[in-house]
């Protein structure tokens, strides 16, 4: 499975998004070359959107997707699905009521090796930050916003898959999961 694959996978998977991406599509006006992450960011939107609607009967297809993407893709494959599917469904699901925890459950092994990974990187990121052991990259720290006061639905919706709110849950593994 290339990177290409990914998205047409996760459309098969996922007949409802119909509405979803056609909306997608016309934002994009036609242009082709949308960016896969682009079209990632749909999907994982799409799949926190079903959860918080209760419109689950997509789950154990759209998650096989993944597991399918890790286990037989081709490392562009395995990290369009890690950085931008279960990252992004991670970063979404933190500006949620239920958080990112509901989505473990529907995790293959392969794609909860990953979600824990990358709980782990950013775990690390956040005690490395106040200790001052990243670099800065600006002279002046980027403002604070929070995606739930943006009132156009587009932009909104880039900023939740943008901003990794470190939450109660942090989007980390249940303590008493498997």
């Amino acid at each position: 499975m290339k990177a290409s694959d990914v998205i047409p996978a996760f459309l098969a998977a996922c007949p409802n998004i119909g509405s979803t991406w056609q909306e997608h599509l016309e934002f994009w006006d036609g242009e082709i070359e949308r960016g896969d992450y682009n079209d990632a960011s749909v999907v994982a939107h799409y799949l926190v959107d079903s959860f918080e609607r209760g419109e689950l009967v997509e789950f154990p297809a759209a998650f096989a997707v993944l597991e399918r993407c890790l286990i037989e893709g081709d490392q562009n494959a395995q990290e369009l699905a890690v950085v931008g599917i279960i990252e992004d469904i991670q970063n979404i699901a933190l500006h949620r009521p239920f958080g990112p925890l509901v989505f473990y459950e529907w995790l293959g092994p392969s794609s909860r090796v990953a979600w824990d990974e990358l709980c782990a990187f950013w775990q690390q990121v956040a005690a490395a930050k106040p200790a001052g052991l990243l670099e800065p990259r600006a002279t002046q720290p980027a403002p604070a916003i929070d995606p739930s006061q943006i009132e156009d639905s587009t932009l909104r919706r880039i900023a939740e898959s943008l901003d990794r709110h470190t939450g109660p849950e942090g989007g980390h593994r249940p303590s008493s999961g498997p």
